[in-house]
């Protein structure tokens, strides 16, 4: 009995026992008796911080921050700045009057439209300027016949009125007419045109603007304008010699003698000479503004109204300089000769 008790209570080892041995034999040699399944692999899940990376390491130094990007460098001085317009309109018919000096020079002159042009200066003013000059004449009369004959000095009345009127009143009256007529068709004329976009137009059918537009009628107004000074001072010297014998009893011929007297060749060359300049301001001007139109129908309108008028006010400037260039060395001579 006790040899059989001892071969009962003999413990089995986990290495004899073939039922342990089966259950085992996946396993690793370090499982326990009863394990018989491997454990499960557990996957590591991420961790997900909301704080920076600044303050979750608290000892760490602290990552230098990007440069901050350095100011703009400042603009140049006249980036923004645009000169007033008036000035800008004179540095454009002073660059527009240099672009018709050199195409005359160079012969680069479209001679149909300048025929076109010069009927319509010449023969399409010569009512308006003959009509003016006849009128100015009359009234110079009505002011010297009356105080001249007066003090006795009749027979100097035509030299008087011939100079007065070969002089200033002629030239001045007739570029007077011709910029308010004239002048202000010109401004008109491309301001509509460059509103409409037809200078563009020109530009992409191969022809030149300026020498298709500006440059025949800047030499119509330097080449009609004279002739029509002469006119104008033949007509209104005839006006004062009718009126004086019709109304103050000074007879024509006397009139005509003492202006023939009075007058001198430079006297009339002195007239052609402001004429030409009178009609180059006049047609530069006009066409300077018209061409720099903008707006609309507004601006055609500005740009013919402020055309007129600078170019009146280049007229009396230029008349006060030629004058002072012209008269100033030999002033009274000519009536000297004219009383004597």
């Amino acid at each position: 009995m006790s040899s059989t008790a001892a071969f009962l209570l003999r413990p089995t080892s986990a290495t004899t026992n073939p039922l342990v041995q089966l259950s085992t034999a996946n396993s690793s040699p370090k499982s326990h008796f009863l394990r018989l399944h491997s454990p499960r692999r557990r996957l590591p899940l991420p961790r997900l911080s909301l704080t920076p990376p600044a303050a979750a390491t608290a000892g760490s130094a602290p990552s230098p921050s990007p440069p901050s990007p350095s100011p703009p460098p400042p603009p140049p001085l006249f980036s923004n700045w645009s000169p007033p317009r008036a000035i800008w309109r004179g540095l454009s018919a002073l660059l527009l009057a240099g672009q018709v000096f050199h195409r005359v020079l160079t012969g680069r002159i479209h001679r149909r439209n300048l025929l076109a042009q010069l009927r319509r200066v010449g023969p399409g003013s010569a009512g308006v300027s003959l009509l003016t000059a006849a009128f100015v004449g009359m009234a110079f009369t009505i002011q010297f016949v009356r105080e001249f004959t007066r003090l006795g000095l009749h027979r100097s009345v035509g030299g008087v009125l011939a100079l007065a009127l070969a002089r200033e009143l002629t030239p001045v009256v007739t570029a007077v007419v011709a910029a308010g007529r004239v002048g202000s068709a010109f401004a008109a004329e491309l301001g509509t045109m460059q509103v409409s976009e037809q200078t563009d137009t020109l530009r992409v059918l191969g022809a030149q603007p300026i020498d298709y537009l500006v440059v025949p009628r800047v030499l119509a107004c330097v080449l009609a304008l004279p002739v029509l000074t002469l006119i104008s001072f033949a007509l209104g010297l005839a006006s004062s010699a009718f009126l004086a014998d019709a109304v103050f009893g000074v007879s024509t011929s006397i009139i005509l003698e003492s202006a023939r007297k009075a007058l001198r060749p430079w006297d009339l060359i002195s007239s052609l000479i402001k004429s030409q300049v009178f009609g180059a301001i006049i047609a530069v001007v006009s066409c300077a503004w018209g061409v720099t139109t903008h707006g609309g129908a507004k601006g055609v309108g500005e740009s013919t109204t402020s055309a007129v008028v600078i170019s009146l006010v280049g007229i009396f400037v230029a008349d006060f300089a030629l004058s002072c260039l012209f008269f100033q060395g030999g002033a009274g001579d000519s009536l000297k000769h004219a009383m004597g």
